[in-house]
């Protein structure tokens, strides 16, 4: 595939380098932010080669591209000519109103964890081979390894507050060591969950910030409204001195006084959410979400739900739904592409559905999603019953994910911390269900006939 070639046709489709304010991109999506929404040529970005789709997510445009997103992403980059006044020659066109300030909140959310998802896994999977190094007696939770391994994957949940930090300003278009610093004092021991702290006679709630996420972000939140207002206001040779003190001092005092509370309490009213709806949906939970995650990809809705993952795993230690719901939903998709290739007429279609269902069931759907499920109204109903199958039983037989779970190579994740199997055994039973209803049906519903 050329990437430069489909970098340049991307490039015209979206309106220009002058009407890009801000470019970054995930797993599989380019990710644009766009100066003037109006320029965009969705009919003629939708029809470039390699590209799959189009979501709009709070405003941000995503071009689902599959696993070769970083190649074009690097071409992207050497065509822009990004100007920091690009603004001001484009007037961006804000929306207001209720709708925009949830897709605002939901682009926040979603494009500051998908930041920090990557080293979240890597702790999960620390942990998944400390669980199975116990589990055959390898080590012992006294050994020296285990105590490196252990203390590894629990420092990155324990600091999450400096990740979210930085992600968080970084998504707010300001200065991303800002936001790692009002992290790190989060976390610091003097500060986090102590009791009796006072700031100028105000008295400060006692808040433990450690593995949280809210009340850093919006702290953040305060920060940059704070630094893009000194920034009009402060004369230049003040601001490097100015602006960084002001900014990071206003940031902490209003998190520990105001905010950090707000942000604790709404960490656990979301604990509270998974609490109520494990306790009244109970087993069906997770199919209820298997039937809606491809629509939850489509839009982008699975980053933003996030926050509940998180929560989870910070109350709990593992999550019951989402995980465990998406696990299953991707092994869905790879049972339909899989099918999809025997059911194709040529070699050179059976390879191309072949590759999207090995990328499926490791965790990258969105090649499957855009390239064979949503252009068929009955494999989409194929991986929705396939993925209800296999996620009611998961509920049934109550199968948690101890880290975050894509594809099968995270399939160690389902261990528990005590080295016990049978949850790993029944989430095999659970995507061996998904993967074949899916499969079946797909290759009946369709009677040989080509859609990919």
């Amino acid at each position: 595939m050329n990437y430069e070639l489909m970098a340049v046709e991307i490039l015209a489709a979206v309106g220009g380098s002058k009407n890009i304010s801000n470019v970054t991109h995930c797993a599989t999506r380019l990710r644009l932010n766009l100066i003037d929404q109006k320029l965009i040529d969705r009919k003629k970005a939708v029809d470039i080669d390699g590209v799959m789709g189009i979501s709009d997510k709070g405003g941000q445009y995503q071009l689902i591209i599959g696993n070769s997103v970083s190649h074009v992403y690097d071409e992207f980059i050497k065509l822009l000519t990004l100007v920091e006044t690009a603004s001001e020659a484009i007037p961006e066109q804000k929306k207001t109103g209720v709708k925009a300030i949830v897709n605002c909140v939901f682009d926040v959310l979603s494009g500051t964890f998908v930041m920090f998802i990557p080293v979240l896994i890597a702790a999960g999977m620390i942990s998944a081979i400390l669980a199975v190094l116990t589990s055959f007696h390898l080590v012992s939770a006294e050994d020296p390894t285990y105590i490196i391994f252990s203390a590894i994957q629990s420092a990155i949940f324990y600091f999450l507050p400096i990740f979210a930090g930085y992600a968080s300003a970084s998504k707010m278009h300001m200065n991303p060591f800002i936001g790692m610093g009002l992290g790190a004092i989060l976390c610091y021991s003097e500060i986090n969950g102590v009791e009796g702290l006072s700031v100028f006679g105000l008295s400060i709630t006692t808040v433990t910030y450690n593995s949280t996420v809210f009340p850093v972000i919006l702290g953040v939140v305060l920060m940059s409204f704070v630094e893009k207002g000194l920034i009009r206001i402060i004369p230049d040779i003040l601001k490097g001195l100015v602006i960084p003190m002001v900014t990071l001092l206003t940031g902490v005092l209003g998190t520990l006084l105001f905010l950090g509370p707000i942000g604790s309490i709404l960490g656990n009213f979301l604990s509270e959410i998974i609490s109520m709806i494990s306790t009244t949906a109970g087993w069906v939970a997770p199919a209820i979400i298997a039937i809606l995650y491809p629509v939850m990809v489509f839009t982008g809705m699975h980053y933003s739900l996030m926050p509940l993952v998180m929560t989870s795993f910070a109350t709990v230690g593992f999550d019951p739904l989402m995980m465990v719901a998406g696990f299953i939903g991707n092994l869905a998709e790879g049972g339909a592409a899989t099918a999809t290739a025997f059911l194709e007429k040529t070699k050179e279609r059976k390879a191309d559905a072949a590759a999207i269902a090995v990328s499926a069931v490791c965790g990258v759907t969105e090649p499957a999603l855009f390239g064979i499920t949503l252009r068929n109204k009955k494999t989409l109903f194929s991986v929705c019953v396939g993925g209800f199958c296999g996620a009611l039983f998961a509920g049934i037989m109550s199968v948690k994910a101890y880290g975050f779970v894509g594809g099968l190579p995270s399939l160690p994740l389902f261990i528990g911390s005590d080295g016990n199997f049978n949850n790993l055994i029944m989430i095999i039973i659970a995507v061996m269900i998904s993967f074949f209803v899916t499969f079946i049906l797909t290759y009946i519903l369709n009677g040989g006939k080509r859609h990919v």
